[in-house]
C-alpha cells in the first residue's frame, strides 16, 4: 500500500528509506501504544484514554485522526459512539509490534512502572505468545474466554492461527476467571499453571490446552 504522508504539519525525516516511512507513520509518541490497544481488539474513546493513562484527550484525538487519514485505523458505526479499529495496514504492523515488545522485554524495564497493563495490551501480549506456540497448540479448535477483573477476553486456540481479542464471548467452550495481576507476572516471565486460574464452566481439557500453549503446566 502506498501512502502519501500529510498533513504537511507532520515532522517528517524526508528519507527515501521504509524504516524512516514507517516511523513517518507511526513514529510519534503514543501512536504505537495506541495500535497496541487496538491490536488487542476494537476500543472506544474512553477504552483507549483508560488503556493509555497519562494521554492527553487532545493528543489522544490529534493521533487518531492522523492514524484514520493514514487508514491504519477506522471508525466503525457504533451507537453514536464512535469505535475505532484496524484496518488491513494496521493489522499488518501487528507482528513488528510484537517483536518489537519482545525486544523491550529482553531489554528490561527503563523506570519503575505506575501503571497496570490494559486488557487489550494483554490480549496482544498473549496472542503474540500463542502464534509463536507451534505444536502445543491443539489440533482440535477451542474458544476460551477469560474473565479478567470484570473484562473479557476471547481466546481462540486454533493451530492455523490463534487469535486473542476483547470482548464477552458467545457459547465459549470454557470460561475461566485470572486476575490482571497474574496475567501480568506471567507475561514478565513468571510460569502460568491451571492454578492460576479458577474454571468456570465448559471443558477442563480447553483450559489444560490454553495452559500448555502458553508454557505453562497443569
Amino acid at each position: 500500500m502506498a501512502v502519501t504522508v500529510g498533513p504537511p504539519d507532520r515532522k517528517s525525516y524526508e528519507q527515501v528509506c521504509p524504516m524512516a516511512t514507517a516511523l513517518d507513520l507511526v513514529g510519534d509518541r503514543w501512536t504505537i501504544l495506541i495500535l497496541r490497544e487496538l491490536l488487542g481488539g476494537p476500543a472506544r474513546f474512553q477504552d483507549l484514554r483508560n488503556g493509555l493513562p497519562g494521554i492527553a484527550p487532545n493528543l489522544l484525538t490529534d493521533r487518531l485522526r492522523r492514524l484514520e487519514t493514514d487508514g491504519i485505523l477506522r471508525r466503525l458505526p457504533s451507537g453514536g459512539t464512535a469505535l475505532y479499529a484496524v484496518t488491513a495496514a494496521g493489522e499488518a504492523i501487528r507482528t513488528a509490534i510484537e517483536e518489537l515488545g519482545m525486544w523491550g522485554a529482553r531489554m528490561g524495564r527503563v523506570g519503575p512502572a505506575t501503571h497496570d497493563r490494559s486488557i487489550r495490551a494483554i490480549a496482544m501480549a498473549l496472542q503474540s505468545i500463542l502464534v509463536r506456540a507451534g505444536g502445543a497448540l491443539p489440533q482440535q479448535r477451542y474458544v476460551i474466554e477469560l474473565q479478567v477483573d470484570g473484562e473479557h477476553a476471547e481466546v481462540i486456540l486454533d493451530a492455523a492461527r490463534p487469535v486473542v481479542v476483547v470482548r464477552p464471548s458467545i457459547a465459549p467452550d470454557a470460561q475461566v476467571a485470572v486476575s490482571s495481576a497474574a496475567l501480568s507476572a506471567f507475561l514478565l516471565g513468571e510460569p502460568l499453571g491451571e492454578a492460576s486460574l479458577e474454571f468456570v464452566s465448559g471443558n477442563e481439557e480447553a483450559v489444560r490446552h490454553l495452559v500448555s500453549a502458553l508454557g505453562g503446566s497443569a
